[in-house]
C-alpha cells in the first residue's frame, strides 16, 4: 500500500485507489498517517474526529471505522494497541516522509544535485495537504505546518537556482509568489536580487519600494534588516551581489516581524535612549543653514540606524536629538542589553562622522551623548491622518534628564537599567545627580562597554538534579574516553541549563579544549566567538593582528601549513582574503579546524541559547555533528521549546540521523524542598518560615525567579528584622520584579495578536479558568487562539471533566499577561467576565460567590460586590466556617463604603 496526503488524502493499492469511504473514516485515517508507526489513544481520535462535543458513542464509532477501514487495506496494517491503534508502514510509503527524506539529502549536496533533489520533493505536491480531510482536534494544525514546510522549500529551491546562475528564468516565478505572499521578505529579497543580476537595477530598487509601501501600509512595519542591507548593496552594486562562479551570493534570511500591534493605553516596561548631538551651536555658527541641515540629517539618519540595527523604534526627533523605545511595539527580554549596545554603536557610527567634521571643518567638539532609563510607561498614538506609536511615563522623561547631565561622548543609565546590565557590561557608579524641574536626586552609572561574560566564582547551589547531574556526568565519562557526542539540554529561561553547563565543565578532564558561544536575540555569530578566543583576538584587533596570531597558530594546529583553512577562517573574521586565495569554504574549513583540535585533546563546543540562533549557525551545528561518529567531540546545545526556532530543528536533526550519539536532558521545574535549599544559600537562615515559604510557592521551582523575587524584596526595602529572622513587610504576592515580567511578557508578545489578547482575557479569569468563560468573553475564534497558547506552552489544559478548564503554566505568567492592560481596558473585562460567569453558571452561582465578588470588584462595581460578598458570608455560616463568614462580612463592609460613600 502506498499513502498520499500531500493534497487530498489517497490510498493506493499498487496502482488502484482504494475507496476509503465517508468523511469520519478519512479523518480517522489522516490522523494515524500523520502519527504513521505510532501508536494514537482512542481518546485523541475521538477529540480529532468530534472536538469539543463527541458523541456518546464516539469510542464504538471509532471502533467500527477501524473495522471499515482493515477491510481495504493490507493485512495487519492497522493494528490495535493497549491504549489506541497504530499504522503501520514503511517510509517509502507515505508520500510525507519520502518528501522529508529528499529535503534532508538536499541539504548534504553539492548545489546542482540540491536544487534537482528539491524539484523532486516539491513534485510530490498535489495540492494543499489533506485537503479533503476535516479533522477538529490539534491535527488540524499539522496542515498549516506542512503548507510552511511547503513555503520554505520552494524558496531554497529558489535560491539555488539563484546560486547556479538561472536568476533571468526565475523572474516571471518570483513575481508571481510575491503577489500570493505579499509579506515574505525572503522572497522580495530573492526577486530584487533575480532582478539585479539580469541588468534590470532600476526594477530592483522599485521592487524594494513596492515592498516598503505594503509593509508599512499593511502591518505598520518598515523592511527588516536584510532587505535594508540589499538595497544599499544594490545602489552601491556591490560586487558580492555578482553571480561569478566561486562567489557566494548574499540572500536576505527571514526576518522575525513582529505580530504586535499594541492597544492604546497598554501598560508596558521599556527601556528608554535619547541621543543628542552635542556642538551643534558651534556648527551653526560656522557653517550655511543648508550644510547645517544636512549635517544634522546626516547625523540623525546614523542614529536611527544604529537604534534599528538592534530592534528598537524611533519614537520622536527633536532638533538635533532622537528619542527611542526597545520594548515597542514587542517585548523582548533583553531589551535593555539591546538599548546598551544601541548606544555603544551611535558612539561609534557618530565618532567615524565627527572625525570627518573635524578634518574638514575644523570643528573639534562635534560629538553625541546618550542617556538610557527602564520603566512603565503608557502607550498610545500621535499625530494625525496615520498617527505613530509613542511611550509616555518616567522611562521617557528620566532618559532626557540622563542625557541632559551627560559629558559628551558618554553614556549614561538609570538604576534599573544599570543593574539589568551589570553582568555583561562595564558600569561605573556615579555621583547622585540633579536633574532640572526635579525635587530629589536621580541614581545614575557611566556605561563604559560590553566584558566578557565568564562563570561566577562561586555558582548558584545545584539542589533537586541528582538524576540530571548523573547524567551529565555520564556524557563528560564518555567524552574522557573518546567517545563523540551531543548533548541538548532543554527547559525555560532560568530553569539552570546554563548552571548545568558549569556542572560539566568541572566533570571534564583539565585536558579537554572547552569552546563557548552565545546565540543572541540580536545576532552575533557564536562560532566566531569561538574561534576569536581560540587565537586570543578581539574583534577591534587590528587585521595585521588577527593575521599574524591566526598564521601562527594554525600553522602550528597544521603541521606548518596554515593556508590549508586560512581562507574560511579568515572570511568568518572578516578579514580580505589574499590575490591568490582560492575560494572560501567557511563552514568545510571550520569543520576541518575542530577536527585538527580533536586530534590533540577531546574537543567541547558549547552553544548557549541556540533557540535564538539564525540559518547558518544552525548549518554549520550540523556540519560539526559527523565529528562526533570520528571521535571526541562533545557538541552541546542549551535551548528553550520553541518550534518555530532553527535551534529546534538542530535539535530534530540531532534526534533523527544522530540518535545514537546523543542525550537529550529536560530541566524540569525544582519541588519545594529543594527550591528552600537554594533560597536559604541565598540568604542563609535570614527568613521566616511564612515569607520563604511564599517566595518559594511564587517562584513554582524556577530558581532565576526567585533569585529575582528575593531581590525585589531586598532592593524594595521590604525586609525588616525581627529577633534572629527578618520578615517582610510586603506581600510576596504583589511582587512582579522587571527582569521578570521583561522575561514573561516576551514570551507573549511572540505571539500573533489574537492569541496574546485571549491571554490577557484568560489572565482576568486568574491562574485557572473555565474555557466555556473565556470563549463567552472572547467571541468568535477563541478555538484557534487558545490552541496557540497551548502550543506555545503558555496555558495548559488542566482537566476535560466535569468541564474544559485551562491553566497557566506558571502564576507570574498569569500576572505578566494581566500586568500590560491599560486600567480602563481591565475594568471593561472584569465585567466581561462577570457578565458570562452569571450567564454561564446561572443555575449554580453559590459555588463562585466570592469569584464573582473579585470580578465585580475590579469593575470598579462596588455594590455589585457587596451583595455577592454577603450571599458568600450568608453561605459560610450556614456551613459553620464562622471565621470564613466574619472576614467576609468585614469585606462587605468595605465595599459597601466604597459603593456609596
Amino acid at each position: 500500500m502506498r499513502y498520499r496526503i500531500l493534497g487530498p488524502l489517497e490510498a493506493l493499492d499498487g496502482l488502484r485507489p482504494v475507496r476509503i469511504g465517508a468523511a469520519k473514516p478519512r479523518a480517522l485515517l489522516g490522523v494515524l498517517l500523520l502519527h504513521m508507526n505510532e501508536v494514537v489513544p482512542t481518546g485523541r481520535l475521538v477529540d480529532e474526529l468530534w472536538g469539543e462535543e463527541p458523541p456518546a458513542t464516539a469510542t464504538k464509532l471509532v471502533q467500527g471505522y477501524v473495522h471499515a477501514l482493515r477491510k481495504h487495506l493490507d493485512a495487519d496494517t492497522l493494528v490495535t494497541e493497549a491504549l489506541g491503534y497504530r499504522l503501520r508502514a514503511e517510509p517509502d510509503e507515505l508520500d510525507l516522509l519520502e518528501f522529508q527524506r529528499l529535503i534532508a539529502a538536499a541539504r548534504a549536496a553539492p548545489p546542482e544535485r540540491a536544487v534537482d533533489l528539491r524539484r523532486e520533493a516539491l513534485g510530490l505536491w498535489r495540492g494543499p495537504p489533506l485537503a479533503d480531510v476535516v479533522l477538529q482536534g490539534q491535527a488540524r494544525h499539522e496542515a498549516g505546518r506542512l503548507t510552511e514546510l511547503h513555503m520554505t522549500t520552494q524558496t531554497e529551491l529558489l535560491e539555488g537556482e539563484l546560486e547556479l546562475g538561472r536568476h533571468a528564468e526565475l523572474v516571471g516565478e518570483l513575481e508571481v509568489l510575491v503577489a500570493a505572499h505579499p509579506f515574505q521578505e525572503r522572497l522580495r529579497g530573492l526577486l530584487m536580487l533575480a532582478l539585479y543580476r539580469s541588468g534590470r537595477q532600476a526594477e530592483a530598487l522599485a521592487a524594494y519600494q513596492d515592498a516598503r509601501r505594503v509593509l508599512s501600509e499593511e502591518l505598520g512595519l518598515e523592511p527588516g534588516e536584510a532587505l535594508r542591507d540589499l538595497e544599499t548593496a544594490i545602489l552601491r552594486q556591490d560586487e558580492s551581489l555578482s553571480s561569478a562562479p566561486g562567489r557566494e551570493a548574499p540572500h536576505p534570511t527571514t526576518p522575525i516581524a513582529s505580530p504586535r500591534t499594541p492597544q492604546v493605553g497598554e501598560l508596558r516596561l521599556v527601556t528608554a535612549l535619547v541621543a543628542d548631538v552635542v556642538g551643534s551651536q558651534t556648527l551653526a555658527q560656522r557653517l550655511s543653514l543648508d550644510e547645517l541641515g544636512e549635517l544634522l540629517r546626516e547625523s540623525m539618519t546614523l542614529m536611527s540606524q544604529a537604534v534599528e540595527e538592534y530592534g528598537g523604534m524611533v519614537q520622536a526627533y527633536q532638533e538635533d536629538s532622537i528619542c527611542a523605545l526597545f520594548g515597542v511595539p514587542m517585548t523582548r527580554e533583553d531589551d535593555p542589553e539591546r538599548a546598551a549596545r544601541s548606544a555603544l554603536r551611535i558612539h561609534e557610527v557618530v565618532g567615524d562622522y565627527a572625525r570627518d567634521i573635524a578634518q574638514a571643518w575644523a570643528i573639534p567638539d562635534f560629538a553625541v551623548r546618550v542617556g538610557v532609563d527602564t520603566g512603565r510607561v503608557s502607550i498610545g498614538r500621535v499625530g494625525a491622518g496615520n498617527p505613530q506609536l509613542a511611550a509616555f511615563g518616567e522611562a521617557v522623561q528620566m532618559a532626557w534628564h540622563l542625557t541632559a547631565v551627560a559629558d559628551p561622548g558618554t553614556i549614561v543609565v538609570g538604576d534599573e537599567t544599570a543593574r539589568r546590565l551589570a553582568q555583561r557590561f562595564t558600569i561605573e557608579p556615579l555621583d547622585a545627580v540633579r536633574a532640572a524641574g526635579r525635587t530629589h536626586s536621580i541614581g545614575a552609572s557611566k556605561l563604559v562597554g560590553p566584558r566578557e561574560v565568564r562563570p561566577p566564582a562561586r555558582p548558584r547551589p545545584l539542589v533537586g538534579r541528582d538524576g540530571d547531574v548523573e547524567r551529565v556526568r555520564a556524557v563528560a565519562a564518555d567524552l574522557d574516553a573518546g567517545r563523540g557526542q551531543t548533548l541538548l539540554l532543554l527547559g525555560e529561561p532560568g530553569i539552570g541549563k546554563t548552571r548545568m553547563l558549569s556542572e560539566l565543565r568541572s566533570a571534564t578532564t583539565g585536558r579537554a579544549l572547552w569552546l563557548e558561544g552565545h546565540c543572541l536575540s540580536y545576532g552575533g555569530w557564536p562560532f566566531v566567538t569561538m574561534l576569536r578566543r581560540w587565537l586570543g583576538v578581539e574583534p577591534g584587533d587590528a587585521e595585521i593582528v588577527v593575521r599574524t596570531r591566526a598564521r601562527a597558530r594554525l600553522g602550528t594546529l597544521f603541521g606548518g601549513d596554515p593556508g590549508r583553512t586560512l581562507p574560511g577562517l579568515a572570511r568568518l573574521m572578516r578579514m580580505p582574503p589574499s590575490p591568490a586565495a582560492e575560494p572560501a569554504d567557511a563552514r568545510g574549513d571550520y569543520v576541518a579546524w575542530i577536527a585538527a583540535l580533536m586530534e590533540q585533546a577531546p574537543v567541547i563546543v558549547a552553544l548557549e541559547d541556540l533557540h535564538w540562533a539564525h540559518v547558518s549557525t544552525r548549518e554549520l551545528a550540523e556540519d560539526l555533528l559527523a565529528l562526533t561518529d570520528r571521535g571526541p567531540l562533545l557538541l552541546i546545545a542549551t535551548l528553550r521549546r520553541d518550534t518555530a526556532s532553527e535551534g529546534w530543528r538542530f535539535r530534530s536533526h540531532v534526534l533523527t540521523d544522530f540518535a545514537h550519539r546523543s542525550t537529550e536532558i529536560t530541566l524540569d521545574p525544582l519541588p519545594p524542598p529543594a527550591a528552600g535549599e537554594i533560597l536559604d544559600a541565598l540568604l542563609p537562615g535570614a527568613l521566616d518560615e511564612t515569607t520563604r515559604d511564599e517566595l518559594v510557592a511564587r517562584a513554582e521551582g524556577n530558581p532565576l525567579y526567585l533569585e529575582e523575587l528575593l531581590r525585589a524584596l531586598l532592593e524594595g526595602g521590604g525586609l525588616e528584622r525581627r529577633h534572629r529572622t527578618w520578615t517582610t513587610n510586603l506581600t510576596p504576592s504583589s511582587l512582579l520584579p522587571p527582569a521578570l515580567e521583561n522575561l514573561l511578557v516576551a514570551r507573549i508578545d511572540r505571539l500573533a495578536d489574537g492569541p496574546r489578547r485571549l491571554a490577557q482575557i484568560a489572565a482576568v479569569l486568574g491562574r485557572e479558568f473555565p474555557v466555556s468563560v473565556l470563549e463567552r468573553v472572547a467571541g468568535e475564534g477563541a478555538g484557534e487562539d487558545l490552541a496557540a497558547l497551548l502550543r506555545a506552552e503558555i496555558v495548559r489544559e488542566l482537566r476535560r471533566y466535569p468541564e474544559l478548564t485551562c491553566a497557566f503554566r506558571h502564576g507570574l505568567l498569569q500576572e505578566a499577561a494581566l500586568s500590560s492592560l491599560a486600567p480602563a481596558r481591565r475594568r471593561e473585562l472584569y465585567a466581561d467576565v462577570a457578565t458570562a460567569f452569571e450567564q454561564l453558571y446561572a443555575g449554580t452561582l453559590e459555588d463562585h460567590l466570592e469569584r464573582l465578588a473579585h470580578y465585580r470588584a475590579q469593575s470598579g462595581d462596588a455594590a455589585g460586590a457587596t451583595v455577592y460578598l454577603e450571599r458568600a458570608a450568608t453561605r459560610a455560616d450556614e456551613l459553620g466556617a464562622d471565621a470564613r463568614a466574619s472576614e467576609l462580612r468585614e469585606g462587605a463592609r468595605e465595599s459597601a463604603a466604597d459603593a456609596d460613600p
